[in-house]
C-alpha cells in the first residue's frame, strides 16, 4: 500500500511504497510502520498513524496523507518530486 505524507504547507514529506517504510524524497530511510505506531530504525518510539494523519508522541498531528480524516483542514498539495 503505497503512501504519501504532507506537511501543513501541502509540501511532500515523506512516501512509503509498501505501507511499511517511510522515506524522505531524497530515499533516505527515516523510520518505519508497525501495527499503526512509527517506529525510528535505531527502535524509539516516535508516535503512530491515526486516521491518515502521522501524530508525534505529544499528540501533534505532523503529516497527513491524501486518505486522511478529521483534525484541521487539510492543506493544498504540491507538486512530488521524484523519488530517487
Amino acid at each position: 500500500m503505497a503512501l504519501d505524507f504532507y506537511d501543513r504547507h501541502g509540501q511532500p514529506r515523506l512516501y512509503s511504497d509498501d505501507g511499511e517504510h517511510l522515506f524522505d524524497w531524497a530515499g533516505n530511510p527515516i523510520a518505519y510502520l508497525k501495527d499503526g505506531h512509527i517506529y525510528g530504525y535505531n527502535g524509539a518510539h516516535l508516535g503512530w498513524l491515526h486516521d491518515g494523519w502521522l501524530v508525534n508522541n505529544s499528540g501533534h498531528r505532523l503529516l497527513i496523507d491524501d486518505g486522511a480524516t478529521g483534525g484541521p483542514m487539510k492543506p493544498m498539495k504540491k507538486v512530488k518530486p521524484m523519488k530517487n
